[in-house]
């Protein structure tokens, strides 16, 4: 019975430093000194789900007519595609709610995609894909609030908004149709001839994103969503957008990045 009884006594002094300690713990402040620092860097992982916007011109649905080249279009829309987004990051505190961020990252698994219809097999859809390995280069200024409390921790995290634009190189911008036209034997290598590249491989456009920091005992954690708006015309002179005013690409990311 005292047996018992000491072993109870020794499990509640043992619950009694554990449930202490677990308090001590939660008033612990992660890396009070951070936010000194000038600068730090860290890397990224995440996804980016790609989109083209097509212009038409004024007169896109008229100058559909019978007169018009075979090889016209005369339906296009956007295919979304999913790249992997991989990255290191710089920041340099300007003060002390104000970074001046950069993120270049390499976009892998992907490409740029779309569909369309021409005149001459106006009923069969077909695909025009550019395989994509992309080489960006953001520059963003990013305002970010003080810390607070989160998850019963004290100084836990904080929520910011980052503005900026980026620079894109694509290192592998060759066209090429991937569709499937019935009955027309020869409309692959007719495509390959008469379709080459039709956008620019060099892009650069403006962004916005928000983000939330979490500080941990040995590097921040910050969640974010970004929107990237492209900005210049990279249509190229060719038949197959000739009644295409404009072609711009654009991104949304989801991005996970790691600082120390």
């Amino acid at each position: 019975m005292q047996y018992l009884l000491r072993n109870k006594i020794g499990l509640a002094i043992l619950s009694l430093c554990i449930s202490s300690a677990a308090l001590a713990q939660r008033d612990e402040v992660f890396r009070p000194n951070h936010d000194e620092l000038p600068y730090y860097f860290g890397i990224s992982v995440g996804l980016a789900n790609h989109y083209m916007n097509f212009n038409r011109i004024n007169n896109f649905l008229t100058s559909n007519s019978a007169s018009q080249n075979q090889l016209s279009i005369i339906e296009i829309n956007s295919i979304n595609k999913t790249h992997y987004n991989l990255g290191l990051s710089a920041s340099y505190k300007l003060a002390n709610n104000l970074i001046l961020k950069t993120n270049p990252n390499f976009l892998i698994g992907g490409n740029k995609s779309f569909y369309f219809k021409i005149k001459k097999t106006e009923d069969t859809k077909q695909e025009f894909i550019i395989p994509s390995s992309t080489v960006q280069f953001p520059v963003g200024i990013k305002f970010q609030s003080d810390r607070y409390n989160g998850f019963k921790r004290i100084d836990f995290m904080r929520h910011y908004l980052i503005l900026g634009g980026k620079i894109d190189f694509d290192l592998s911008n060759l066209g090429k149709s991937n569709g499937i036209i019935p009955d027309i034997s020869d409309f692959r290598s007719e495509l390959s001839k008469v379709y080459p590249v039709v956008i620019k491989n060099t892009d650069w456009g403006a962004e916005i994103g928000v983000g939330l920091s979490f500080y941990l005992r040995y590097v921040t954690v910050s969640p974010e969503v970004k929107f990237s708006y492209g900005l210049r015309n990279l249509k190229k002179n060719d038949i197959l957008v000739s009644n295409i005013d404009k072609i711009s690409s654009n991104f949304v990311y989801f991005t996970l990045h790691i600082e120390r």
